[in-house]
């Protein structure tokens, strides 16, 4: 005869006597310090993973909040990202736990589930030990598959790999950040090559007073040769090494130099579609070599380190290093050079006009300016084969220079004396005449303007920066031409003929005048095209080259404190704007290398799965112990220590007979388990669903609801269910 069931509780077989009455709650109280505890814990989980998670989606830049005096040192803000990942980590490894325990504990107490494997006893271990997958593998196939099972996975790769996806995707590196659009102010204090004030400005320790009519003149002379010298040489160098010799002017080494010893320029061939040597010297008969070289808007280094900017500063290690592009118009110079006979110079040279000779030829009074005969304007001289070329007579309202004598082979005259109206510097030489079909001479003009389809780009460093010009791009928006449409392209610029008649001077461009036989002039003369057909000889510079990247330290000089558009908007203002600098504006793009979070490497964003899962399994663990579990805990039956005491005092199940030595195996870990209730005193055990116990049915009600002790009315309440997600169990 089978024994009688009460309505609330089983009976235990009477032979094995074990009477086990609950001394205190199966439920804690929502407010006591387990719950509370748990709660916050997974509120910080839940909102610490969710920011991480935004901050590495966003990859936000910190500004000088980071490795500034005014921010956090980069160390100490790593290490602060750091512990805040860790704690991030340990509050999850703790809720999942508590989750884990809960779930497993509720579906153990209800009537009406599977109950509970011993695998799934288990998962609390694989987020504790991670490395215990490894050697758990029957287990692992028994309660992987389950939904339990697939949420403890996945807490442990959380739990396994949080603190490195943090640092990958959240902590403070150095990044080049996003490109920034802004107003870039520069200082506008005067015109384009404006002799007198590049005079005034130019630093020697020789007062004014002392030499009131040189002090100047001098200064400029000495900057114009250590400048062009240094920047002539680097390039000379550089075509010393060409490995892949050409003739397409755009493929051959650009004019470049340096500035202050710390910044590199670079410039560039513009205006190609007219440099065709072989087309011009077939449509003229002669020699003719046509080349334009754009280099960097001075203003851009002295707007870039303008506090008003607020452009960050070049630190050491990489901080604060930034990339620059400005939409202004860039300084070129053009060189047009032709090939003459003596006979078509003779116009030009004051020695071949029947009147003179080279007897009455004065090199003193020459330099001087002083040489008798030269008719003034509005005379426009004598005409040339080569007035089309270059521009002269009345229909171009420009006149032709005059020279006092034709040089000898290797030097070079000039001709700066300003006949105005002139525009150009002119240069004279005399080639070695290797070949008759050579030119025997080549005259050559130099002209400057500010061309509109350029922009500066400036990247700086601590160790160093780079000032370079971009032109004639067919796809980049900040090129000046683009942003200003309605600005024409920039008129050839009467003022640098006077700068670059001290420039010509300093390099003893004119020293054939007496014969002088100047080295520079020498190589240059060497660097003339010879044979036929006309072409860029492909395996070393050209003579029109050679005087741009001569010319171009000028360009940079003339530029700064000089306006970003094409032409001076600023007449009205006369000498004042001197004294009285106007903050003028441009557009600009600015990048720069600070501090931000993401990850440096494109392998590096499979780690947003880690933050993604770690925020998204935080919300589930948060939204159970709040709506399914309303606050409360019960008691962890999954928790070594209770387990253990649960076991202790249950009756022994024939399902795990056998696993005292080894533990359980095989069919034992399929076998369920439940928790089922002895007697009114509360008396919990734990009981495989094979061997007979079972929970009390409630159907027959020979017991009151609420009857016996506080553990087991909670059991009662438990076991009956009736909660929003007791579906899941």
């Amino acid at each position: 005869m089978s024994p009688p069931y009460s309505a609330r509780h089983v009976l235990l077989d009477p032979s094995h006597g074990i009477k086990c009455p609950a001394r205190g709650h199966l439920v804690k109280s929502r407010w006591s310090w387990l719950p509370v505890s748990i709660i916050l814990l997974a509120v910080y989980a839940t909102l610490a993973s969710g920011l991480y998670l935004v901050v590495a989606l966003v990859r936000p830049q910190y500004g000088d909040r980071i490795g500034s005096q005014r921010g956090l040192a980069p160390a100490t803000a790593t290490l602060l990202s750091a512990m805040i990942a860790k704690s991030i980590e340990l509050s999850y490894v703790t809720v999942c736990v508590a989750f884990v325990g809960q779930v497993l504990s509720r579906r153990a107490l209800l009537r009406r589930s599977r109950g509970i494997t011993i695998p799934e006893m288990n998962l609390r271990t694989w987020i504790m030990q991670p490395g215990s997958l490894l050697v758990q593998g029957e287990m692992l196939q028994q309660a992987a598959g389950t939904v339990l099972g697939v949420l403890a996975l996945t807490a442990a790769i959380v739990s396994m790999l949080y603190t490195t996806a943090a640092e990958a995707l959240v902590s403070p590196k150095l990044v080049l950040g996003h490109v920034e659009s802004r107003q870039l102010v520069g200082r506008v204090s005067v015109d384009f090559a404006n002799p007198k004030i590049l005079g005034e400005r130019c630093a020697s320790p020789i007062p004014l007073a002392m030499d009131p009519d040189f002090r100047n003149s001098t200064c400029m002379e000495l900057k114009h040769t250590g400048q062009a010298y240094h920047n002539y040489r680097e390039w000379l160098d550089e075509w010393s090494i060409v490995r892949d010799p050409t003739d397409d002017l755009a493929r051959r080494p650009p004019p470049m130099g340096s500035l202050w010893d710390n910044t590199s320029l670079t410039g560039q061939w513009i205006d190609l579609k007219d440099n065709d040597v072989a087309e011009l010297s077939e449509r003229h008969q002669r020699l003719v070599l046509n080349v334009t070289a754009a280099m960097p808007h001075g203003g851009i280094f002295a707007a870039a380190n303008d506090p008003v900017n607020h452009i960050p500063e070049p630190q050491d290690g990489g901080e604060g290093n930034f990339v620059l592009d400005a939409a202004v118009a860039a300084p070129a110079v053009n060189v047009l050079c032709a090939g003459m006979t003596k006979e078509e110079l003779a116009p030009l040279v004051w020695t071949e006009w029947p009147e003179n000779s080279e007897d009455k030829f004065n090199v003193t009074t020459w330099v001087q300016n002083e040489a008798p005969g030269v008719p003034t304007y509005p005379d426009y001289l004598n005409r040339t084969v080569v007035d089309d070329i270059f521009g002269w007579g009345p229909q171009y309202d420009q006149r032709p220079p005059v020279f006092g004598r034709l040089p000898l082979a290797y030097n070079t005259v000039l001709n700066t004396t300003g006949l105005m109206p002139a525009n150009s510097v002119y240069l004279l030489g005399t080639t070695p005449q290797p070949a008759t079909d050579d030119p025997p001479y080549v005259l050559c003009a130099l002209k400057a303007k500010l061309s509109p389809r350029c922009l500066t780009h400036y990247e700086a460093s601590a160790t160093g920066a780079n000032l370079t010009v971009n032109c004639e791009s067919s796809t980049n928006p900040m090129q000046y031409d683009r942003v200003h449409p309605e600005d024409a392209d920039g008129q050839w610029r009467l003022d640098w003929k006077n700068v670059a008649s001290l420039w010509s001077t300093s390099l003893s461009l004119g020293a054939g005048i007496s014969d002088g036989a100047a080295s520079n002039a020498r190589l240059l003369m060497q660097l003339v095209p010879t044979g036929s057909p006309r072409a860029l000889p492909a395996a070393r510079p050209s003579v029109a080259e050679a005087l741009a990247v001569l010319a171009g330290s000028t360009l940079l000089l003339s530029s700064m404190g000089t306006s970003f558009r094409t032409a001076w908007p600023y007449a009205d203002r006369g000498d004042s704007i001197v004294h009285n600098p106007v903050a003028e504006t441009c557009e600009a793009t600015l990048q720069t290398v600070g501090y931000a979070s993401g990850g440096s490497q494109e392998w590096q964003r499979a780690f947003y799965l880690v933050l993604g899962a770690a925020f998204i399994t935080s919300v589930v663990y948060l939204g159970f112990f709040l709506g399914e579990a309303r606050g409360e805990q019960i008691t962890d039956f999954t928790e070594p220590p209770n387990l253990f005491a649960l076991a202790l005092n249950s009756p022994p199940s024939t399902r795990v007979q056998g696993a005292c030595a080894e533990g359980p195996t095989g069919v034992a870990l399929e076998e369920h388990f439940d928790i089922a209730a002895a007697n009114d005193d509360g008396h919990l055990f734990i009981a495989s669903k094979g061997d007979g116990y079972a929970h009390a049915t409630g159907m027959d009600g020979d017991v009151e609801v609420g009857g016996g002790s506080p553990a087991m009315q909670e059991y009662q309440r438990l076991s009956r269910g009736g909660t929003l997600c007791s579906w899941f169990y």
